[in-house]
């Protein structure tokens, strides 16, 4: 490919999309999942002046999302996922895990067929989710007369809220326009194509680079703070010159400091990701040694009490596993989980 894959839809493709907008702008969106990065979603969506049913198992959730919009436009309604499968054109979810995908997807079919709607929808699924899963939920939507779409985002909730986010969309072509038409005003679309694990591919390719970035920051502060090196000096030299970039800036700030208060992406799904990624590779025979490191220090630091922590915790594992003692670091970052303070 002659240009780069990461583009915004423009020309002809936006002119189809708004068309599909005016023509479905009366139907409501369902959304469920409303943790950190789908809260941030449907407050996004509703400003661009959609309305919005939502559901989650967290009713307090539910709550807050809805209060938000009372305050606002009055856009978003609690719903269940019986009343989403017999109104909403589209649904988005964002969910925790393959598991759960599967669970709601099923529930929004098994939903319409009680019903004996007449109503059909494009389920765009957000959540980051094995390629395999994802083309066995594509079949299994279709089989139901529905359509499947991968959505899965780079961002974690503030860049949500800033709609600086990266979207990757993979599936049948008319539901990637219908989902670019409304994902575009929240940061970058990234065609992926009509594989609808493809997607995924990408996102799981991602969070493995970050997580072995998040490994290597590690071991290098580790190795200056035992040469007697002030740790966070170094990485600020090296993130203002040779790695200058977003992922060595926060991450290195983060473990220098080793400040690893929750903010949007904790060590338990990091520890589901990289664990995505070993799946996909046995799946594909792809030998990925330095996959095998990350598995064991994610492993190591749920062992640890660390799960709720920032998934960059793991870089407090590294300095103890040469002998620098963090427990005062890693007591107070447990404490700030109790206190609900966050990055």
């Amino acid at each position: 490919m002659n240009k780069p894959i990461l583009r915004s839809i423009v020309g002809s493709i936006i002119k189809r999309q708004n068309r599909m907008m005016s023509a479905t702008s009366d139907s409501p969106l369902g959304f469920i999942g409303l943790g950190h990065m789908g809260g941030k979603m449907v407050e996004n969506l509703s400003k661009d002046g959609r309305k919005i049913m939502v559901f989650d198992a967290n009713k307090t959730a539910v709550d807050k999302v809805v209060a938000a919009s009372n305050s606002g436009n009055k856009s978003v309604t609690s719903a269940s996922i019986s009343e989403m499968s017999d109104k909403c054109s589209i649904i988005f979810s964002m969910l925790p895990n393959d598991k759960v995908v599967e669970s709601i997807s099923l529930s929004l079919m098994e939903a319409n067929k009680a019903a004996s709607s007449k109503n059909t929808f494009t389920h765009i699924s957000c959540s980051t989710i094995s390629p395999s899963s994802a083309r066995r939920f594509a079949t299994l939507h279709a089989d139901n007369g529905h359509k499947l779409i991968t959505a899965p985002v780079f961002a974690r909730p503030d860049g949500i809220a800033k709609r600086q986010a990266t979207w990757m969309l993979g599936g049948e072509k008319q539901g990637r326009d219908a989902a670019a038409a409304l994902l575009t005003s929240l940061g970058n679309i990234v065609d992926m194509g009509d594989d609808v694990g493809a997607a995924n591919v990408v996102k799981l390719c991602g969070n493995f680079l970050i997580a072995s970035s998040i490994e290597s920051i590690g071991e290098a502060m580790a190795l200056s703070e035992k040469n007697g090196v002030d740790r966070e000096r170094v990485m600020s030299i090296l993130s203002s010159s040779i790695f200058d970039c977003l992922i060595y800036k926060g991450y290195g700030q983060r473990v220098s400091e080793r400040d690893h208060r929750p903010g949007g992406f904790s060590l338990e799904l990091g520890l589901k990701d990289v664990s995505l990624v070993s799946q996909a590779a046995r799946e594909t025979d792809t030998p990925m040694p330095f996959l095998s490191v990350l598995l064991d220090r994610y492993v190591s630091a749920k062992a640890k009490g660390r799960a709720d922590l920032d998934w960059s915790a793991i870089g407090m594992d590294i300095a103890e596993t040469a002998g620098i003692d963090v427990s005062k670091d890693v007591a107070r970052n447990i404490q700030d989980v109790k206190d609900g303070r966050t990055y």
